[in-house]
């Protein structure tokens, strides 16, 4: 049987539910409910006897609690059983009821509410009867923000000042004036092109940003509410001037800005405004000795009804959307209002903008433009302070080291930051997740989040298993100056025999395409053809290139790009396949002290050819770290070299040793392309074919003529050793 009691104690009320609330006990639980709606303005229900909430009996929580809350009052949950707590968290339900663990908690909870009501008072100006209500929380301070800087709508809450969207990544001076930001919604109004006046309005106050020069931030929590006892007209000005004289009735902190919502029979508006009783500095300087009151109104279609009880900020969320919103425009004072709400903020003293801020410092010569700072606290919300210090600068993206701390100072897990664009960021993180963690396990890089401005984007690196707070990350590259082949051999074990088994330790054979999974022109090097063009003289419409330093004539691996590429493209060719970095180099291998090894850019990785990183590292070893100080050395190297890539194996028989300058670089690098080779081998079963090996070490061979940093002399050598390959190539298949 189904029943609902109430009982009352110490002027609180609570509903003892017993039975299913189902959708035949529905009915009954509403009827029972109706007489207790009309007599309390807080109720609490006790779910200790119910163990079951059907969609209807849901429906019927939910009109009793918009009465009570239009009452001023709430409807409380307490007691609810596991199953119950489910059904209202993936309704999105837990955030509207509250829910106590206990009765005493929620009877707590009333008692608060109560006591903070305040009961309305009325005053009259002018001939018009006001009312008033003291909603103080304590005491405030306006913050201050007087450095320009890009600042996020999270940050500033509700603000005005002087500034302009945050949608480049550097300011246009045309668009900067005045800007008024609330939650979501920010308007703006250029100081010399009022035409320009616009608003913007984001999904998440945390997405959006201004280019500010200075503000005043008042908070989100208004001091004290006034309404009109009948519908008007009153103007902004004697508003503004009736709360200044309730201001000195009531004792409370001076009037330092005020939100007005208005229903005019022309238009409904929101208006935002700041004053100048705060002492502080007149926002925007060009409106200094004009009227006490700035700021700036928005057009709306129509004024949405306040639900009783729902928060500020809450309700201008509801207000100020695209779907209400029609232009912004200039504050007049005098302009006659009718039906007006208004929300007082009330502060004593200012204190700086930036000492509640996420501190950004960075460490060395680091280039950290003001909207990578943004970026940074975007990430950084759990901290009070970072630390960016540069790991490296990458073709396509910023890399760094992060210290963090909290708000105690105490220092936070060793992350690293990176800085690309919006298209890379979101493919890396999407990759890791899909790649990544499902194999690698603790020697993978986390992804705990990314964040975006404009096209740029960042994401935040966890390592879990770093060996403590004062471990240092270094790049395999630094292992690779320092060491021998010998040594080095260990780590490059570990990472491939261990760490990335579940990736190259479980081959899958299938159908492949080189020729367009390794087209380096697909990717990042749109351009590479006429970058040889340019820099190399080698026109990619001719077969055979003539290079200074070779003895004999080449065939023009340009030439290749540019036409076998595409005619080979859907040409499928039968491998094993294995989930792959897709730019494996040793900037992307992190060691710290203790040399556990960690992986990070994951936004190439996805399954292809399983000799694709092994051929990667290969192009860096012979290429790019090749000992070049001259175009003697350039000559010898490449005499060196083509008997070493005209050869139609892997294996690396009798192989021998390198008698030029740099001897012991050179016999590190063709140690660890032994090993490459090796790693290659154990993946295929033995296969000696070096086709699908040197089709992919073209895709890194061939871009190194675009690289900023790589020498003329590396880049020819470039051009000479992709020019075997592809002879090899094309004499194979």
């Amino acid at each position: 049987m189904f029943t609902l009691s109430a009982i009352t104690e110490n002027d609180i009320t609570r509903g003892l539910i017993r039975g299913r609330l189902d959708t035949v006990n529905s009915s009954t639980f509403h009827q029972a409910l109706q007489p207790i709606l009309e007599k309390e303005d807080f109720l609490i229900l006790d779910f200790t006897e119910c163990d079951y909430l059907s969609s209807s009996g849901i429906r019927v929580l939910m009109a009793a609690s918009k009465v009570l809350t239009a009452r001023g009052g709430a409807l409380l949950l307490s007691c609810i059983s596991p199953a119950i707590r489910n059904i209202l968290e993936i309704t999105g339900l837990l955030t509207i009821f509250p829910v106590f663990d206990n009765l005493g908690e929620a009877a707590k909870e009333i008692r608060k509410r109560r006591e903070e009501v305040s009961p309305e008072r009325e005053f009259t100006l002018e001939g018009h009867r006001l009312l008033f209500r003291d909603l103080r929380r304590g005491p405030r301070k306006v913050r201050i923000c007087r450095e320009a800087d890009i600042v996020g709508y999270d940050e500033l809450g509700f603000a005005m000042g002087t500034g302009s969207p945050a949608e480049k990544l550097t300011e246009d001076p045309a668009q900067r004036g005045l800007f008024a930001v609330l939650g979501r919604c920010a308007g703006f109004i250029p100081t010399h092109t009022p035409e320009m006046a616009d608003f913007r309005v984001v999904r998440q106050a945390s997405e959006g940003g201004i280019h500010v020069q200075q503000a005043q931030l008042f908070g989100l929590e208004p001091g004290s509410l006034m309404t009109l006892a009948y519908p008007g007209p009153v103007t902004p000005e004697l508003l503004y001037r009736a709360a200044v004289q309730i201001q000195s009735f009531t004792r409370m902190e001076p009037l330092v800005a005020l939100a007005i919502a208005s229903d005019t029979p022309e238009n409904a508006s929101v208006i935002l405004a700041f004053t100048e009783v705060s002492g502080t500095t007149p926002i925007p300087p060009e409106t200094a000795g004009g009227p006490p009151l700035n700021g700036l109104k928005f057009l709306l279609d129509e004024l949405p009804a306040e639900t009783p009880g729902i928060s500020f900020q809450r309700y201008m969320d509801e207000i100020l959307t695209m779907d209400h919103l029609e232009g912004v425009e200039s504050l007049d004072p005098a302009e006659p209002l009718y039906q007006s709400r208004v929300w007082l903020f009330h502060a004593r003293g200012t204190e700086d903008f930036n000492s509640q801020r996420i501190s950004v410092e960075t460490a060395g010569d680091l280039p950290f433009e003001p909207w990578k700072a943004f970026l940074a606290r975007r990430l950084y919300t759990d901290s009070s302070r970072v630390v960016v210090r540069p790991l490296h600068g990458g073709y396509s993206a910023q890399t760094c080291q992060v210290e963090s701390y909290d708000d105690s100072g105490r220092k936070l897990r060793p992350t690293v930051l990176k800085i690309a664009s919006r298209a890379l960021i979101t493919r890396e993180s999407e990759r890791c997740q899909r790649y990544a963690l499902p194999y690698i396990m603790n020697n993978s890089a986390m992804v705990l989040g990314t964040a975006f401005y404009g096209d740029m984007g960042a994401l935040r690196y966890n390592f879990v298993g770093i060996g403590g707070d004062e471990s240092q990350l270094r790049w395999l590259t630094h292992y690779y100056n320092e060491w021998s082949g010998e040594k080095l051999e260990p780590l490059f074990d570990k990472l491939f025999l261990h760490i990335l088994k579940p990736w190259y330790g479980q081959p899958v054979a299938e159908k492949i395409h080189p020729f367009r999974d390794h087209d380096p022109t697909l990717t990042f090097f749109p351009a590479l053809c006429d970058t040889a063009r340019e820099l190399l003289s080698f026109p990619p419409e001719e077969q055979f290139m003539a290079l200074e330093e070779a003895d004999e004539r080449l065939l023009n691996p340009y030439w290749f790009l540019k036409y076998e590429y595409p005619r080979r493209r859907n040409v499928p060719v039968s491998y094993y396949t294995s989930v792959c970095h897709g730019d494996l180099n040793m900037q992307n291998v992190l060691l710290d002290e203790a040399e556990n090894m960690y992986l990070i850019d994951f936004s190439e990785t996805r399954p292809r050819s399983v000799v694709s990183d092994f051929a990667r590292l290969e192009a860096i070893f012979m290429v790019e770290k090749a000992p070049l100080e001259d175009e003697e050395d350039l000559r010898k190297m490449i005499r060196f070299l083509i008997p070493f890539y005209r050869n139609s194996t892997l294996a690396m028989e009798n192989q021998e040793r390198w008698k030029g300058r740099g001897q012991d670089i050179m016999d590190r690098n063709l140690f660890l392309t032994r090993k490459m080779r090796q790693y290659s081998l154990h993946c295929t079963g033995g296969q000696t074919s070096p086709v699908p090996y040197y089709i992919a070490m073209l895709e890194w061979v061939l871009p190194i003529v675009c690289y900023g940093g790589g020498s003329l002399l590396h880049k020819k050598l470039s051009a000479a050793v992709a020019a075997l390959l592809c002879e090899e190539v094309m004499r194979q298949i």
